[in-house]
């Protein structure tokens, strides 16, 4: 209720209905002199700040103290006393992404080292090809053997080739580069001798073979790769390092008959992983610290996505009871779940920063204790709100508990993933 002077005439300024009382029964509007002084403007200020600032600061005491009571509250109808648990969501999400986008930089998060290319020697090569014949031998699984079978045959094009060009008894160690460059030039040396020789392979591998020898010949053309290319990246099961541009994937799947052409799905992921291996050539290190800032920044998307399906997956865990709570109500229970983690969150990083600031022993010690305490609180405090809000049995709640744990961690990561996969070929 403000301060200033009430009207005397008794009708609405907003509305124009006639009023009984000091408020608007239809709009809810204060009946007050529209004339304000400064003095009042600063006074209204500060009551609107005062105001919020209590409410939330009791609804927060009563989040954390009595898990589950103010879900109860809410469904009950009894709302006026507590700040809303929307803008709740809001205040809390928006003040700890800050803090935490603030405390956590991504540069920090990232600790890469360009290994090069050891390269491999004619023994190592040998040492290669009698451990996938031990392979082969033991292997009964139809599918593994056709591709182990496979790699032999490559070695056997690796190797011939080396002997060709350097002889048998070269002790010069071979880059994936540099064997790239040798089965090119094998290929356009001798394409039908090593057509013979691959004879014995069903055709389907000779077709993933000649496949893989024609990937190299577009990732390199007739020049070695460069120093700092790395082609051992791979994502989403696709080797980025097999084109070096995405005109040269255009060209080579224009080259390759229809039947040994990428699907749509394909082309477009290749295509993705292509510009994010290009990046990833031009800075490892930053490209690594752009996809940490990605994923960081993805955190409050993802736990948004998720929020809706742990409501639904605590009213599926609750199909029992559907006349009871509504998909509104869980909803509700999440909401506040999620605002309650939010600052246990915000506390361990406050705590944890301040460790890192001062390092005195007794105030690590002190903090260490706290950060352990509220963490295995965020570990209970799902099962106290259950039980404060659905007010089940101890057994039938602690069952419930461990399996939406459960689905909500599958879930979250699941969702995780996809966002960091999707922030890694965004970058």
């Amino acid at each position: 209720m403000s301060h200033l002077k009430e009207r005397k005439e008794r009708n609405c300024l907003n509305c124009q209905a006639t009023l009984i009382g000091r408020f608007c029964h239809v709009c809810g509007q204060e009946n007050l002199e529209p004339k304000e002084t400064v003095w009042h403007l600063v006074q209204h200020f500060f009551n609107d700040i005062t105001h919020f600032d209590g409410k939330f600061f009791s609804t927060v005491g009563l989040l954390l103290r009595k898990p589950g009571f103010l879900s109860a509250e809410y469904v009950a109808g009894r709302r006026a006393s507590y700040l809303n648990p929307i803008r709740m969501y809001v205040f809390t999400s928006a003040f700890f992404f800050l803090i935490l986008f603030a405390l956590k930089n991504p540069k920090d998060m990232v600790h890469s080292e360009n290994k090069p290319d050891r390269g491999e020697t004619i023994a190592d090569l040998k040492k290669d090809r009698v451990k996938l014949l031990q392979e082969l031998s033991g292997d009964d699984d139809k599918g593994d053997s056709l591709s182990t079978n496979q790699d032999i045959a490559k070695l056997d094009m690796e190797l011939a080739a080396i002997k060709q060009y350097y002889g048998d008894t070269t002790s010069r160690a071979f880059t994936s580069g540099d064997l790239g460059l040798l089965l090119l030039r094998e290929v356009k040396d001798s394409l039908p001798q090593m057509r013979e020789a691959l004879s014995i392979l069903p055709p389907k591998a000779q077709e993933r073979i000649f496949r893989d020898i024609h990937k190299r010949t577009w990732k390199y053309g007739d020049s070695a790769a460069p120093a700092n290319y790395n082609e051992n990246v791979s994502f989403f099961g696709v080797n980025g390092a097999h084109y070096r541009t995405q005109e040269a994937y255009d060209s080579a799947e224009q080259a390759l008959p229809d039947s040994l052409r990428d699907g749509w799905l394909q082309r477009a992921i290749t295509r993705k992983v292509i510009a994010a291996n290009i990046e990833f050539n031009k800075d490892q290190k930053a490209y690594f610290e752009h996809v940490a800032e990605n994923i960081l920044h993805s955190i409050p998307k993802v736990l948004f996505v998720s929020l809706p399906i742990f409501a639904l997956i605590l009213s599926i865990i609750y199909f029992r009871r559907r006349k009871t709570y509504f998909y509104v109500d869980h909803g509700i229970f999440t909401i506040h779940l999620y605002c309650a983690t939010f600052i246990l969150c915000m506390a361990i990083l406050l705590l944890s920063q301040l460790v890192s600031t001062f390092g005195i022993r007794w105030i690590n010690i002190v903090a260490g204790i706290l950060i352990f305490a509220i963490w295995v609180y965020i570990a209970i405090y799902l099962y106290k709100a259950m039980r404060g809000f659905y007010r089940q049995g101890r057994f039938k709640t602690f069952v419930k508990y461990c399996l939406i744990c459960l689905l909500a961690f599958t879930v979250n990561l699941i969702i995780f993933v996809i966002f960091a996969l999707l922030s890694v070929v965004s970058v």
